[in-house]
């Protein structure tokens, strides 16, 4: 789900749009979804319905879509905050990007949601996530998120 060619640091874009593109544009290169401009317009699409950004200078954008094939965690981490949201002026630098294929929409997205919420609510996980020097550095840090999805999925079978 989180994987190293996912993981971008220090980026220098600024709009919201062209960071959703970008790392849109590197997911289907992998192959976990089969169109961009379909997955991009959900994400947006999702963006005008209520913003993505939940505080901290963080957000989670994510949409329905039938181009997602395999669920996947995007992250970025821009050089500085910059508003992402312009009706409410909220920013972003920490941005974590969710695909989920339409039959494990509800289940799997809620629980990433829900795993990356309750990481980012530690303030050391956030101040390691904005000092991270490298990309090893950071997806072992972003790792624990995944690990805890399948943890918790573990524990719903007994």
């Amino acid at each position: 789900m989180i994987q190293k060619e996912f993981i971008y640091l220090n980026s220098d874009l600024t709009s919201r749009n062209e960071i959703i593109r970008k790392m849109s544009e590197d997911v289907l290169k992998n192959g976990l979804i089969t169109d961009v401009d379909t997955y991009v317009n959900a994400v947006l699409k999702r963006e005008e319905e209520i913003p993505t950004t939940v505080g901290f200078d963080v957000s989670i954008p994510h949409g329905k879509s039938e181009a997602v094939t395999s669920p996947f965690i995007t992250f970025m981490r821009t050089r500085e905050p910059f508003v992402w949201e312009e009706k409410s002026n909220d920013q972003a630098q920490l941005i974590f990007m969710i695909g989920v294929p339409i039959n494990q929409q509800d289940k799997l997205h809620l629980k990433i949601l829900a795993q990356i919420s309750k990481n980012l609510m530690d303030e050391n996980f956030r101040s390691s996530l904005l000092e991270a020097e490298s990309i090893d550095e950071a997806f072992s840090l972003l790792k624990r998120i995944e690990e805890n999805i399948y943890a918790e999925e573990m524990g719903n079978f007994k």
